[in-house]
């Protein structure tokens, strides 16, 4: 006897320790950690009901909504449901049931479905009136009233909110109290009333610094600030920023380290050195608690010298790279932080691998060259795909301009640059110089190749448009929202008004009628419910579209044809569907092998949102509800091996056939489905295990269920 309870006793005591770390690891930020705490936990309760089962479902829960995985938090926040309620009524048991429904309706809420999310709350605030927890009463009742001004409800997001705030100060719970006094501050923003955002927003700062929280004082106060300047009719962003710090919480992440140290900027400009002081320490703190690699090296606004040039002295050829490095952070679709600008110079490896004598080396398009006063010619390269990098709350995007100084002979290296067309071979280039500069000619190419200042890929002109066109690589038109509407809806379009005009009949001929109301029917949709689509529609969508039509005899052989057009006959676009909600299909990367109609899986199991996170964060809500996301990648050398690299628009316009196939085709199946590009093309080409350039992601097309998912 004594031996069983002496073995209850230290699992007991190992399930304590476990949940205590895994809390820890949570509260710390490292969610991923965290999450495999509690699935270890939960392998080792098994599947028996049991209190201790329950909560590690839930914390599993939260950490999945923290990853942004709410289907998966959903899930398990459920399957905690039920487990409590296998288990004998008690008061404990019936808190644990509230606080899984609170999370439940946090859940749902980040994941769009509103109605689900204020019944889950509205549970959680039943079980709290039944406990007469006040506390917790008031708690429920911020979060009704977070998602009433959320779905724009805003007099009941006062009425909860109001009474949230009384409960709050008749417990003299005074940071809570804070809090409703700024969430009551928010809805008369949203209401325009910025007296009283201005007065709500100001009693929060007050009671905050009262109790010497001064990050919070300083938020608000920027806060009230600003609702005092709207009332005067000017503008600024510090709302968004102060609400930017307030949705991303108080986890030590990123991006709340760079939304703090940009609110000490503000405040050390508005005269409150104290408050500013607060915030920069805090973001120095959070700073030092995050892991190497998570971007907050950047914070520091240090100029980094890694070397200087570098020269090979057999040559007498010197070379520095130095780049200049920018940073911007990315909270929400409309806010945008400038980070750091940092200028270093890069060490030059300076023993190059010789380079084969057939390449054709060239200089990249638009790439500048100058002489300096001290005699060095300098490359500056055009810029390139930014580099992202998600973290929690925020994507920091790192813009690069690399200028390379080159220092030798000025008559060597201009010759040099005037040989390197692209045309000419680096044998026919060296061989052209004096027998005594070829030497040092040739490791000259072979350096600037090494460093990226010379393209021997043999496709420079394919590869800079392709790299051009991709997103944050060269600045869009500028155009605010207003001056987007004017222009969609000006109907200024070509016309001829001298011109004869000839009518067109609208007549619809019986024979086409079904495709003229599909092409009617067909429209552009931001709106996916979240929807699982049927495993035979989804098969059907890529079949019609995208499959094997017939075969056509070649020279004796044959060619497959295809139910889109192709130059050539080459078919060098691939189509990779990745899958987050289709029936019968696990979540992943595929890819569609049309000459055998199969789907490969590329990347099995890989985390829906993580794709969601590829897209830019102004389109990240709409791709969260869709179904797939049918990728189409280009494969450059198989198309240009024929039409060389000014086939690259043939290669685009095939990418362009297959979505409008997919379009029209999801269209028929009552799906909706729209073409997108708006993604970082660097982390999806990743996602989808494309490491190479030469074959990279050109557009994709969104499929799934219009509306709100019921």
């Amino acid at each position: 006897m004594r031996r069983v309870e002496a073995g209850e006793a230290g699992a007991q005591a190992w399930y304590v320790a476990e949940g205590r770390r895994g809390e820890q690891l949570l509260h710390g930020g490292h969610v991923g950690e965290a999450a495999e705490v509690f699935e270890s936990i939960l392998t080792r309760l098994g599947d028996a009901p049991s209190y201790g089962r329950a909560v590690a479902l839930g914390r599993l829960g939260r950490c999945c909504h923290m990853r942004g995985q709410q289907d998966l938090a959903i899930r398990h926040l459920r399957t905690a449901i039920d487990v409590v309620g296998r288990l004998a009524p008690g008061d404990g048991v019936k808190s644990l049931r509230g606080t899984l429904r609170s999370e439940l309706g946090d859940a749902l809420r980040a994941g769009g479905a509103y109605g689900e999310a204020k019944k889950a709350y509205e549970a959680a605030l039943k079980v709290a009136e039944e406990l007469s927890d006040l506390r917790a009463q008031g708690v429920e009742l911020s979060r009704l009233g977070a998602l009433a001004l959320a779905a724009g409800s805003l007099d009941e997001a006062v009425t909860r909110h109001q009474a949230a705030r009384r409960l709050f100060e008749l417990l003299h719970e005074r940071d809570l109290e804070a809090a409703a006094w700024h969430q009551l501050g928010k809805v008369h923003h949203a209401r325009r009333q910025w007296d009283e955002a201005e007065r709500h927003y100001r009693e929060a700062a007050r009671i905050s610094e009262e109790r010497g929280r001064l990050v919070a004082a300083a938020h608000d106060g920027i806060l009230a600030d600003f609702a005092r300047e709207q009332g005067e009719g000017r503008d600024g962003e510090a709302t968004r920023i102060g609400a930017t710090l307030a949705r991303i919480g108080d986890a030590p992440t990123l991006g709340r380290a760079v939304i703090l140290g940009h609110v000490a900027r503000f405040l050390h400009v508005r005269g409150r050195p104290d408050l500013a002081l607060a915030c920069e320490r805090e973001a120095g703190h959070i700073a030092s608690l995050l892991p190497p690699g998570s971007g907050s090296g950047g914070l520091a606004d240090t100029v980094s010298d890694a070397g200087g040039p570098r020269s090979d002295g057999a040559s007498g050829f010197e070379l520095t790279v130095v780049e200049d490095v920018s940073i911007d952070y990315v909270f929400d679709t409309d806010l945008l932080v400038e980070g750091p600008r940092v200028r270093r110079t890069i060490p030059w490896p300076g023993d190059p691998l010789a380079l084969a004598d057939g390449l054709r080396p060239t200089l990249p398009p638009v790439a500048r060259t100058w002489m300096e006063a001290s005699g060095s010619i300098c490359v500056s390269l055009p810029p390139g795909e930014p580099i992202v990098e998600r973290h929690a709350g925020c994507t920091a995007m790192r813009r690069i301009r690399r200028e390379i100084h080159i220092a030798a002979s000025s008559l060597l290296v201009w010759r040099l640059i005037q040989g390197m067309d692209g045309v000419a071979s680096v044998a026919e280039i060296v061989s052209g110089l004096p027998p005594g500069e070829r030497a040092m000619a040739a490791r000259a190419i072979a350096a600037l190749a090494s460093v990226g200042a010379v393209d021997v890929s043999g496709r420079a002109i394919g590869r800079f448009l392709h790299l051009a066109t991709k997103k944050g690589v060269l600045p869009a038109g500028g155009l605010e929202a207003d001056d987007v509407l004017r222009l969609a809806t000006d109907g200024n379009y070509r016309e001829y008004p001298d011109a004869a005009r000839v009518a067109v009949d609208q007549a619809v001929p019986a024979r086409l009628r079904t495709f003229h109301a599909l092409t009617r029917s067909r429209r552009s949709s931001r709106d996916y419910g979240g929807r699982v689509v049927d495993r035979v529609d989804f098969d059907a969508l890529l079949h019609t579209a995208c499959g094997v039509t017939g075969a056509m005899p070649w020279a004796g052989r044959e060619v497959k044809l295809r139910a889109y057009p192709s130059s050539g006959a080459l078919y060098a676009v691939d189509i990779y569907p990745v899958v987050f909600r289709v029936e019968g299909l696990e979540p992943a990367v595929y890819h569609y092998r049309a000459v055998d109609s199969v789907l490969e899986v590329v990347r099995p199991g890989i985390d829906p949102s993580r794709v969601v996170g590829a897209a830019l964060p102004v389109e990240r809500d709409m791709l969260a509800g869709a179904s797939a996301l049918v990728c189409l990648t280009g494969s450059f050398l198989r198309h240009e091996r024929k039409y060389g690299q000014g086939g690259y628009r043939m290669l685009v316009a095939e990418a362009g056939h297959i979505s409008q196939n997919l379009v029209l085709t999801a269209t028929a199946l009552g799906l909706s489905a729209r073409p997108f590009g708006g993604v970082f093309d660097d982390v999806l080409n990743h996602d989808l295990g494309l490491e190479g350039t030469e074959e990279q992601f050109l557009l994709a097309v969104i499929v799934g269920h219009g509306g709100e998912a019921t």
